[in-house]
């Protein structure tokens, strides 16, 4: 449904530019617009339009990266690692002051994602980690793609911080790996498992991770990537074994 309401958002804008062009030549317009008609609902030849919206709630400063492929062909998205996305935060001074990538270690892995025409891929996460380490002010966050194919689809946006985070450096994250059986939610945020030893096991999900879980089936074995952050273990990204 999404997908069509996009198709049809672009053919009212082209009808619409086409009505314009009336009162130039009547006679011509007629014709132009008889002629046109088969394409107004097919997608714009374009490129892959990287778009970023906050939703933040409760203090916490989540955001939604996007990817909408406006072209007229399947985009292949090819990553390294288990890392699809990265962000970095900017000073008043233009200076980058943290980059989420330098805070922590991803799994090496191959993975790639197929976006066909129309659709789009959205990545979650909380801006919150990075802001904590830094003091209170203004900040533009910047996100980009860490696709191969990357053609610079990054999208920013000012963040204020009230820097009531706790502000400290640190060590890299160290994003870990392990096997589990998933037993399902326990709530929002945080899944039930049985691990390797077959013992209960409750561990946190980031916002990235999240969509993996919507619609996973209770039994499945999984492969889970984490970091510890307070003792707890938070789920980065997960893949079915």
């Amino acid at each position: 449904m999404k997908n069509m309401l996009k198709v049809t958002s672009t053919a009212i804008i082209l009808i619409a530019l086409g009505g314009c062009g009336t009162s130039a030549n009547s006679s011509e317009s007629e014709e132009g617009n008889t002629g046109s008609g088969s394409k107004n609902n097919e997608i714009v030849a374009g490129s892959v339009v990287p778009s970023l919206s906050e939703e933040s709630t409760d203090g916490a400063h989540q955001f939604t990266f996007q990817l909408r492929n406006d072209k007229e062909e399947d985009v292949k998205l090819s990553m390294n690692s288990s890392q699809l996305f990265d962000y970095q935060l900017i000073d008043s001074s233009d200076k980058v002051v943290y980059k989420d990538s330098e805070n922590k270690m991803y799994a090496q892995m191959l993975q790639e994602k197929i976006l066909k025409p129309g659709e789009i891929l959205e990545m979650q996460f909380d801006a919150t980690e990075g802001l904590s380490k830094l003091p209170a002010g203004k900040y533009t966050l910047e996100v980009w793609s860490t696709a191969n194919e990357a053609e610079d689809w990054k999208a920013s946006t000012e963040v204020s911080w009230n820097g009531t985070g706790s502000s400290s450096a640190g060590d890299k994250l160290k994003v870990e790996e392990t096997s589990v059986t998933y037993v399902g939610l326990q709530d929002v945020n945080s899944i039930e498992v049985k691990n390797e030893q077959n013992e209960a096991e409750a561990m946190r999900l980031s916002e990235t991770a999240k969509p993996f879980f919507a619609e996973l089936e209770e039994g499945a074995k999984i492969k889970v990537f984490y970091v510890i952050i307070d003792g707890q273990k938070v789920i980065q990204s997960a893949e079915k074994e």
